[in-house]
């Protein structure tokens, strides 16, 4: 709905400190998460999170960086606006 209303190809949202990104109807959405792995009522194990993005026209790079154990993982997902 916000995206309709803002018309835009890349949503950023938060609240819920999960970290989240996908794409629907050719936008894509993302919710970073929570740097410090706060509480939240909808999961109890919340994984902290954060989020870089590399912007080149209409291609994004979101690289997500989560801490699993003692390590931290990144892992890349990508979208490309279609025009």
């Amino acid at each position: 709905m916000w995206q309709r209303r803002l018309d835009v190809d890349v949503l950023i949202y938060g609240s819920t400190h999960q970290y989240k990104a996908f794409e629907n109807e050719g936008k894509f959405y993302i919710n970073p998460g929570s740097i410090t792995g706060a509480f939240s009522y909808l999961d109890s194990e919340v994984v902290p999170s954060f989020v870089l993005m590399d912007i080149n026209d209409n291609h994004l790079v979101n690289y997500v960086y989560q801490l699993e154990g003692d390590e931290v993982k990144v892992k890349k997902k990508e979208f490309t606006k279609q025009d």
